[in-house]
């Protein structure tokens, strides 16, 4: 091959590589456009249908109006939605909360409910992004104040057994979105029953010193503790507990979703709960 020949295979070789080049960036562009108005891989977390627009949580249009919200009249301690006039829940007008309040942007049933259970049951994290996202919302709407964040820990049993805490991942999320630091604070010292087998006083009473704080970071400072279900407060009440006793300033807390109470209170646990969740 003489040197022309090598500079004339060369030559086309270049614009060859070239043409290639721009091809390739045409596609690349048509392809943003593409998944920019078509999402593709991106389908509702709740039923599984493609969402074919970016939202603001992953769900579809008729997923998210079947979410059960709390609505505007809250409890303005505990945050569960009311249905007359009144300032307190019967659950909070006979109970005392260590807690500054609580708000939740869900009701904890129908698709809620199953959302939830999918995150800490089937295991399907990715739902953190959306209930985090739902989260954080409420607590700007409610114009909430924190300096920290710290989640609901558990034993290390209890998470080995589950696999994750989806408070942790849930309060990742969350503080990630508020701009808030995230302090492992609380320790979970002891097994304790599960809540959903126990009533009122029980449920207080089986949280009893269970949790402790080892930052003491958290010292005059307004924290935001992180859970995913409230029920009738006793998790809360004994976390709010171990963080005072560090010297916080005060507790708020935030959850994915508060349970109704659709009876109510026991007489024993009228005048001696402190809440449980």
């Amino acid at each position: 091959m003489t040197s022309r020949e090598r500079q004339t295979r060369a030559k086309n070789g270049d614009g060859k590589s070239a043409g290639k080049k721009l091809s390739d960036f045409l596609w690349r562009i048509r392809s943003a456009v593409s998944n920019a108005l078509f999402p593709e891989d991106i389908t509702c977390d709740a039923c599984g249908n493609e969402l074919t627009a970016n939202t603001r949580y992953r769900l579809c249009a008729e997923c998210y109006e079947k979410l059960p919200t709390v609505g505007e009249h809250v409890c303005l301690n505990c945050g569960v939605p009311l249905r007359d006039e009144a300032d307190y829940c019967i659950r909070c007008e006979n109970t005392e909360s260590r807690f500054l309040c609580n708000r939740s942007p869900l009701v904890y049933d129908g698709l809620a409910k199953d959302i939830i259970h999918a995150l800490k049951f089937g295991k399907k994290k990715y739902l953190v992004n959306t209930l985090g996202a739902m989260m954080a919302d409420e607590f700007l709407s409610q114009k909430m104040h924190a300096d920290i964040a710290v989640y609901v820990p558990m034993t290390q049993a209890e998470e080995k057994k589950r696999g994750f805490n989806q408070s942790e991942l849930l309060a990742r999320d969350v503080a990630k979105r508020l701009g808030l630091p995230l302090l492992p604070a609380l320790v979970k010292i002891r097994e304790t029953s599960a809540q959903k087998e126990l009533k009122g006083k029980e449920r207080a009473d089986n949280l009893d010193g269970a949790f402790t704080c080892i930052f003491n970071q958290i010292k005059g400072r307004k924290i935001l503790l992180i859970d995913d279900v409230f029920t009738t407060g006793a998790t809360a009440n004994a976390c709010t507990d171990a963080l005072l006793k560090e010297g916080a300033r005060e507790v708020s807390v935030l959850t994915c979703a508060i349970t109704e109470r659709k009876i109510p209170f026991e007489k024993s646990d009228e005048s001696e709960s402190v809440g449980a969740q």
